[in-house]
């Protein structure tokens, strides 16, 4: 006779809850990120500098952030060399946190001070490299330029916003599993030549690493300011230095090129015809033109208003 199927026992239910990975997303990092607090860095070895007094790292914070930040709401401070931590809380911690020797090694020892960022400072659905910090206004031009810093090739992207913002995007291509950015945020102004940038923000990211770890937001020097003049009489390239993020230099030469230029190896060619585009720093002066025209062609005294009344009596004729 033929056997029958053997009754599958019950598997028991697992107590305790499961555990749910978090959702990801186009960054890689976790959906969460923004709700968590992130750390506010003033790295006094890149900046070359040290607070005499407690209440001078505060005016560092709220030159960055662009808003008054009194000591009270960012307190406790603390400093760290990455190993051991000092508690900031009299001026004279100061410089012994300053002076400490430090068990990192010579050419990679720093001394930084940690804030804790208040709420409010970032935006709620801040994700890195996605959602800018200081920039809030619409985009009125973005450049893109390839160049080489030290040994190494660096994409950069520059975005201008109205609201005088800038934000800047350097690329390190080839760096392991995915990409490293480093982005800089900061105030743009128009120049004779060209433009001013004043940094006062930096972070770097990568896909790989973990944010709530290793994310931190950086303050950049108050001298750092770079200036890059038009290519011309036309407004589509800017050349000048930009911060280095790697090689031993401070600055680098980049060739910016406005989104939307043709830059390959085939010829261009160009359409004589066709109007230039008006200024996108001096609109006013375009509509003043604009107007000064539509006047001049229906103004009875003009060449343009009898030739074209002239054309349509001739027509009307028989």
């Amino acid at each position: 006779p033929a056997r029958g199927k053997r009754k599958q026992r019950p598997q028991p239910k697992r107590q305790g809850p499961s555990r749910i990975r978090p959702t990801r997303g186009s960054t890689g990092c976790p959906a969460a990120m923004s709700r968590k607090r992130i750390d506010f860095e003033i790295n006094l070895t890149k900046m070359k500098w040290c607070p005499k007094l407690i209440s001078e790292i505060p005016e560092v914070m709220s030159r960055c952030f662009e808003r008054e930040t009194p000591l009270k709401l960012i307190q406790p401070l603390v400093g760290t060399d990455h190993v051991k931590e000092w508690p900031l809380n009299e001026d004279k911690d100061i410089p012994e946190f300053f002076h400490a020797p430090t068990m990192m090694r010579e050419w990679i020892a720093e001394k930084l001070i940690k804030i804790k960022i208040p709420d409010g400072y970032m935006p709620k659905d801040f994700v890195p490299k996605k959602v800018k910090i200081l920039a809030k206004g619409a985009r009125v031009a973005k450049f893109y330029g390839e160049d080489t810093c030290s040994t190494r090739t660096v994409e950069c992207s520059l975005k201008l916003f109205d609201c005088n913002h800038f934000y800047l995007k350097q690329t390190l291509p080839g760096s392991g599993a995915s990409p490293t950015w480093t982005i800089f945020e900061g105030r743009w102004r128009a120049t004779d030549r060209g433009l001013r940038l004043e940094f006062l923000l930096r972070y770097s990211w990568q896909l790989s690493r973990k944010p709530d770890i290793q994310f931190a937001v950086e303050a950049c020097r108050p001298e750092l300011c770079c200036s890059l003049a038009w290519d011309g009489e036309t407004e589509r390239q800017l050349n000048g230095n930009l911060p280095a993020i790697v090689g031993t230099d401070d600055l680098f030469w980049v060739e910016l090129v406005r989104e939307g230029d043709t830059t390959g190896v085939a010829k261009i060619r160009w359409n004589e015809d066709c109007p230039v585009q008006p200024s996108w720093r001096r609109k006013d002066d375009a509509l003043e033109e604009d107007e000064t025209g539509d006047a001049g062609n229906n103004d009875p005294s003009s060449s343009s208003y009898e030739q074209r009344n002239g054309a349509s009596a001739s027509s009307a004729s028989p």
